[in-house]
C-alpha cells in the first residue's frame, strides 16, 4: 500500500511538471528558450507550436547575437542603416490574442523605441512595442491603419519593468472594438485600457524591430509565444509560471 501511494504521488508530481504552453488552446507561434536554435549563415529559432512558423534571419549584419549559455538573442546595437531583427516564416493575423515575451531591456535616460513585434509591410501602424526612459515606461499596441488606433499603458504606473532585469512582458487583447487590452509584468497587471478603437486585426511577422528611426529592440529576448485568444484565469497563471520556471525568473 505504501508503494502504491508513493507511485500516485510521483504521477501527480510528474503531471504537474509536464505543463506545456501547447496545452492552452490557440497557440500560434512559440520559440522556446534554448530549444531548436540553428546558427550560421541562416539563424533559425524553430517554432514549437506545431505550426512550423520558424523565426529566421539570413542577413548576417541583421542577426541578433545568440548565447547558447542562457538562450538569449541580443538585439542591441542596431542603427538606422542596419536594424537587427528576425522574420516569421508566416504572418500572424490576430484579432483576439495574448502575447508573451521573456525579455531584458535597456532603460536609459533617453526616450527610445524598443520594437518587439511588427508587420513588415505596415511597421508604423501595426506593432507591439515597449517605449520608455528612466522616468517613464510605456507599452504600445497599434493594430489599425493609423497610429490613432493605439492602446498605451500610461507610463506603466503599476509594476513597471526594471532596467536590465529579465521579466515576462504580456499583452492581451479581446476581439471586440473598444474591448479590454491588458499589459502585464511577470503576470502582474501594469495597466488595462479599453481605448483600442480599431476592428482591424494586429498583424505580426517580424521580431525585434521598430522601423521608425531604425531601432531594434534594445535588449535580449529569451522566449516568445503568441495565442489567438484572450487568455485569463488559470491558463494565464500556468503560462506565466511555466515561463518563469524555464527562464529563471523568481
Amino acid at each position: 500500500m505504501l508503494g502504491l501511494g508513493l507511485g500516485i504521488n510521483k504521477s501527480i508530481a510528474a503531471s504537474e511538471e509536464e505543463f506545456s504552453l501547447a496545452d492552452v488552446a490557440g497557440l500560434q507561434l512559440w520559440v522556446k528558450n534554448k530549444t531548436d536554435v540553428t546558427t550560421g549563415a541562416t539563424l533559425t529559432w524553430a517554432d514549437q507550436s506545431g505550426n512550423g512558423n520558424d523565426v529566421t534571419q539570413t542577413v548576417a549584419n541583421s542577426q541578433p547575437t545568440y548565447s547558447s549559455s542562457d538562450g538569449s538573442f541580443d538585439f542591441t546595437g542596431s542603427n538606422n542603416v542596419t536594424p537587427i531583427y528576425m522574420d516569421f516564416d508566416a504572418q500572424l493575423t490576430l484579432q483576439a490574442f495574448s502575447a508573451f515575451y521573456v525579455i531584458e531591456m535597456t532603460i536609459d535616460a533617453v526616450n527610445e523605441f524598443y520594437g518587439l513585434g511588427q508587420d513588415k509591410d505596415d511597421p508604423n501602424n501595426k506593432h507591439i512595442q515597449m517605449f520608455g526612459s528612466t522616468s517613464a515606461t510605456f507599452s504600445y499596441l497599434i493594430g489599425g491603419s493609423s497610429p490613432t488606433f493605439r492602446v498605451n499603458a500610461l507610463q506603466n504606473t503599476s509594476n513597471p519593468p526594471s532596467n536590465a532585469t529579465k521579466f515576462i512582458f504580456g499583452v492581451s487583447k479581446s476581439s471586440v472594438v473598444n474591448g479590454t487590452t491588458t499589459f502585464t509584468n511577470n503576470g502582474d497587471t501594469m495597466n488595462t485600457s479599453t481605448t483600442y478603437s480599431s476592428g482591424i486585426p494586429v498583424t505580426i511577422d517580424v521580431l525585434g524591430y521598430k522601423v521608425n528611426g531604425g531601432r531594434s529592440f534594445d535588449g535580449k529576448i529569451y522566449e516568445v509565444a503568441y495565442y489567438n485568444q484572450y487568455i485569463s484565469g488559470d491558463d494565464y497563471t500556468n503560462i506565466i509560471n511555466d515561463l518563469k520556471s524555464r527562464n529563471g525568473i523568481s
